[in-house]
């Protein structure tokens, strides 16, 4: 890497960590208790298609995903620590039982709502153990901070487990080499690795090449990616990067977005709040072994184009996509 590019990394580093940097020096700010790790909507989840996170809380307030997670807000703002991570707890015969009151027409649970399954890899299997028994799809949502052995690869493709493996011209090089790795390792594996590609417009072309860049390569290596477009308040040190004419505003918070940059022909993989209940995964980890038909009946609810928010301005997000945990039901540590 050369100088300017390292350059530029400490650059969008250091304005990322002025969305939630003053967090760390809180003394205010409480540690949770665990939680019980629940399913759908008899576990006191917002859908059916959830599962309670492995842990609470994920990263440092200065090192927050692009400065703008709503999970970490929400946790702050609440009062609480995101930057301490709590393991929950796995109860496995509560856990079924949220399962066996699960809807039959709901075919998959996800995981990686308000926090990292990279940080309990282990649990993450045997979570997806207990999913597969009651023959449904579990997805995974990672920015793999921690990347999975050998060993957890192997148990994980076997129950064909999807990892969806968020990835962002806000990444180091370390970092995205790290995640573009861990796809392609899963994917050896036989398992179904889907980077998902989360986007914006930035003002440094630069970041924009940068992110073409990304695309460019699920394109030419058969991956199946999918898109979600970054959404920013308007009062995020954050937009300092953003070439805010390239965007609009979603319709019910008023968060600056862009759409989907990319055209769906090529990323032809709907963002996990966009698929249709009864989803059981792709037929292959290899984008072109996937039926085209199939793929277009998985856009159940997509996110808009860019041209779409260009064109009609205020658009909404998916009513699934970027719904916090309530932390105000949370209980805090004794101390």
């Amino acid at each position: 890497m050369n100088s300017e590019s390292n350059s530029l990394e400490r650059h969008v580093n250091a304005v990322v960590a002025k969305a939630f940097g003053h967090y760390s020096l809180d003394p205010t700010l409480s540690v949770p208790e665990p939680q019980l790790i629940r399913a759908g909507k008899a576990g006191g989840l917002p859908f059916q298609s959830l599962t309670t996170d492995l842990n609470l809380g994920c990263l440092p307030p200065s090192k927050i995903c692009y400065g703008s997670c709503f999970a970490a807000r929400a946790a702050f703002n609440a009062g609480f620590n995101f930057g301490k991570r709590v393991e929950n707890i796995l109860d496995e015969e509560v856990f079924l039982s949220d399962l066996d009151v699960l809807p039959k027409s709901q075919g998959y649970l996800r995981n990686g709502w308000n926090s990292d399954p990279s940080w309990s890899w282990g649990k993450a299997l045997r979570l997806s153990e207990l999913i597969h028994s009651s023959g449904r799809h579990t997805i995974f949502i990672t920015k793999c901070f921690i990347a999975p052995s050998e060993a957890i690869m192997r148990g994980l493709a076997a129950l064909g487990v999807e990892l969806r493996v968020s990835v962002s011209a806000f990444d180091t090089k370390s970092q995205l080499d790290c995640r573009i790795n861990a796809i392609e390792d899963y994917r050896k594996h036989g398992g179904v690795a889907i980077p998902l590609l989360m986007t914006t417009r930035f003002k440094d072309p630069s970041l924009n090449v940068k992110q073409d860049e990304i695309f460019q390569y699920v394109v030419e290596h058969d991956l199946p990616a999918a898109e979600n477009s970054l959404r920013f308040k308007d009062s995020s040190p954050v937009l300092e990067l953003i070439d805010e004419s390239a965007c609009s505003r979603v319709v019910k918070s008023g968060d600056i977005w862009c759409g989907r940059l990319y055209p769906d022909t090529a990323v032809r993989i709907p963002t996990t709040t966009s698929i249709p209940p009864h989803y059981q995964g792709l037929q292959s980890p290899n984008l072109s072994e996937n039926d085209s038909k199939f793929l277009k009946s998985l856009w159940y609810e997509p996110v808009p184009t860019h041209e779409e928010v260009k064109s009609k301005g205020l658009l909404d997000k998916p009513t699934k996509c970027g719904v916090p945990l309530d932390w105000n039901q949370i209980a805090v540590q004794v101390r």
